[in-house]
């Protein structure tokens, strides 16, 4: 598939799941790029050839159940032959959705709190998401390829769920600590129970203690 071809395949999904998770939509569509070599790597079951969609080797079950094939990989320099089981997606979405779900672990808050897909890279590659030391720098190299902050931008008629203020207020909160899971920001106009808005402002308290 060619290179546009397949960036606008997926451009479509990164810009809804943005509006749902907050995550830059060039950093997504930069990721699904690396981890599917352009889609040539989605695993495909072996006997019908169906597609699973998945554009970041997600292992387990997904919503269409899995995908075990068979890949090559070198251990203590000998080339062995495994079977994975790949979760399997109806669509291109679920697999985007699931993955955004997967970084709202607090170990990637600061993927969510960047200001820059530039400094979404550096966070991913800081929190372990890959092995590769280089992996910042080729999604980076991807984005900045490929313009892929194009895909940052939305029109008036398309806005973000949330206006500016709250998100920055939201993300301002993720990082002072006062709430310490990034699923928050997409739960930014629910109403907030008594005991979280208490728990809140204890910890507001004990952070004034703690103050010189």
């Amino acid at each position: 598939m060619e290179p546009k071809a397949f960036i606008e395949l997926v451009a479509g999904s990164a810009r809804q799941t943005f509006l749902n998770y907050h995550i830059f939509p060039s950093i997504t569509i930069a990721q699904a790029i690396l981890e599917s070599g352009w889609g040539q790597k989605v695993p495909q079951d072996p006997v019908t050839g169906r597609s699973s969609y998945n554009l970041f080797g997600i292992k387990g079950t997904g919503p269409a159940g899995s995908v075990t094939i068979t890949s090559k990989e070198v251990e203590n320099g000998q080339t062995v032959s495994r079977q994975s089981t790949f979760k399997a997606y109806y669509s291109y979405q679920q697999s985007i959705d699931d993955h955004a779900q997967f970084l709202l672990k607090p170990t990637y808050k600061n993927v969510l709190t960047a200001s820059t897909p530039q400094e979404a890279a550096q966070a991913l590659s800081k929190a372990g998401y890959a092995t590769d030391p280089q992996y910042a720098d080729k999604l980076i190299r991807l984005i900045q390829t490929y313009n892929l902050t194009a895909y940052d931008q939305f029109a008036p008629e398309e806005p973000s769920p949330y206006p500016p203020w709250k998100l920055d207020l939201g993300k301002r909160v993720l990082r002072e600590g006062l709430i310490t899971s990034p699923e928050w920001l997409s739960k930014l106009d629910e109403p907030m129970p008594v005991w979280a808005v208490l728990a809140v402002a204890l910890r507001l308290l004990d952070k004034q203690r703690e103050a010189p």
